[in-house]
């Protein structure tokens, strides 16, 4: 397997579907419900995680609590009633081209996500997306979620890829820890919940500001790829603004980082 057909894990949640809009104002509904008035932002800071986790925090009770679990219960009827009618339309644009192009690859494909099964299963395929992954690693399945390692690891079990060999797509500061727990690496979006600075400060190896941008790491250019081939002596390259025949590509990693290279395209022939 080369650099540049690594199984690819991503998250759902404000990474393939514009969701986080939906989710505070399900959030907001159920607290609002039952006369708790907690700020915005206090609310949209836990958006991503488990929603047990959400509401224990929210409500300042253990995530057993009877509250919490009516809460929980509330909010997913809410979402099915309010959000999935629309997941179609909040697919970010590009995305299924992406995961299709992939899939055209024969790369292996896996959702991690702090949704339980069933929910992520409705979100999924209401939105179309479903039928793109081999295997499917959500809250629950593993002993602990994220941003502990396991659920990288079960999804990369289930694929039969080592976890050197997969890369972790998300917007959460909790899915770029999860990768680096699991010896993956992470790759940072910013169109979701967490912000360039906080996904760089959690260890994301790049963030991108768009699905194309995305689409260039995950899935690149042949040109990008004769080059990784020809550098194979600089396995900690990576490759910048492309501007043929010449290319230019900085190091990072310990050893390599901030020292820029330019070459022209090999020959092939």
């Amino acid at each position: 397997m080369s650099a540049d057909d690594r199984a690819v894990l991503f998250d759902v949640d404000g990474t393939l579907v514009d969701t986080p809009g939906g989710m505070l104002g399900v959030l907001r509904a159920v607290l609002d419900e039952s006369g708790h008035d907690v700020a915005d932002d206090l609310v949209r800071r836990t958006i991503g995680r488990p929603l047990a986790a959400s509401f224990a925090g929210l409500l300042f009770l253990p995530q057993d609590h009877p509250d919490v679990a009516h809460a929980v219960a509330r909010a997913r009827a809410l979402f099915t009633e309010t959000v999935i009618p629309s997941a179609a339309d909040l697919v970010f644009p590009g995305i299924p081209e992406l995961l299709a192009e992939l899939r055209a690859q024969g790369r292996p494909l896996a959702v991690v996500t702090s949704k339980v099964r069933p929910s992520a299963v409705e979100l999924l395929g209401a939105a179309g997306l479903l039928d793109a992954f081999d295997t499917l690693s959500c809250h629950g399945m593993a002993e602990r979620g994220k941003p502990h390692a396991d659920l990288a690891l079960l999804a990369a079990g289930a694929l039969g890829v080592p976890p050197g060999r997969c890369v972790v797509v998300g917007d959460a500061v909790d899915d770029v820890r999860m990768a680096s727990a699991a010896g993956m690496d992470a790759y940072g979006v910013d169109f979701g919940v967490a912000t360039r600075a906080e996904l760089v400060a959690a260890g994301a190896l790049t963030v991108v500001g768009s699905v194309a941008e995305l689409h260039d790491l995950v899935s690149p250019s042949a040109a990008t790829t004769i080059l990784a081939e020809h550098f194979r002596a600089q396995p900690l390259a990576r490759f910048t603004a492309p501007t043929p025949p010449y290319y230019q590509y900085e190091g990072v990693g310990a050893a390599n980082r901030g020292t820029t290279w330019t070459t022209e395209l090999p020959d092939k022939g």
